[in-house]
């Protein structure tokens, strides 16, 4: 047994179970071996869970990215998002305080770059990095957090505004017609956009 054997099988186990259903002796009955065996190859908890975000942001440093600071930082963060929502786990695992895999540091470290040449400090870039990565990661548990449904059913906000009406919430019903649910990639990069333009010309 090697410890990126029992990297995978951890994977393996979150990807099927989540954060909720993962456990040191769990993964030791499923690699077939003791929990201290576990703890010796890997260490505790969450030494394991930070070696797998390791083997999960590897891919980020082969991001071809564009020489344009601002798409250079539409690439990157919208990475991090398609990386987020194809494996919800991920964000669960943040959520608890993990600090992220070696190649997330990567593209933080790439993220403030281009804020720099957009004129930005690296303290006025951090900030901003901070809040591109909260909102990502809200847009995710937000998505998370919503049932599927067929794509012309409302949402329950939706729904919701409908039946208090326009006389008491004018701006949210003006929103919602103007664009119905428009929980989509798409209008998360539009986010994005808002975010940067305001930080640059702050």
């Amino acid at each position: 047994m090697t410890r990126e054997q029992i990297v995978a099988a951890a994977k393996a186990q979150l990807e099927s179970g989540g954060v909720d259903g993962f456990s040191m002796r769990s993964l030791a009955s499923d690699v077939g071996v003791s929990p201290m065996a576990i703890y010796r190859h890997v260490g505790d908890r969450e030494q394991l869970l930070s070696l797998v975000l390791d083997e999960v942001s590897t891919s980020f440093p082969s991001i071809e990215l564009p020489e344009d600071p601002r798409e250079r930082i539409r690439t990157l963060i919208g990475d991090v998002f398609d990386v987020l929502a194809s494996d919800r786990w991920i964000a669960d695992v943040l959520r608890t305080g993990n600090r992220g895999g070696a190649g997330a540091l990567w593209l933080v470290d790439r993220i403030l770059g281009a804020a720099t040449e957009l004129g930005m400090t690296p303290s006025q870039g951090m900030i901003m990095y901070r809040a591109l990565w909260n909102y990502t990661l809200g847009a995710i548990l937000n998505l998370s957090a919503t049932a599927p449904r067929p794509d012309s059913d409302p949402s329950p906000m939706t729904v919701r505004v409908w039946s208090i009406g326009a006389g008491q919430l004018p701006n949210l019903v003006a929103a919602i017609e103007d664009r119905p649910d428009a929980a989509t990639k798409e209008t998360y990069m539009q986010g994005i956009d808002f975010l940067v333009d305001g930080y640059v010309r702050a």
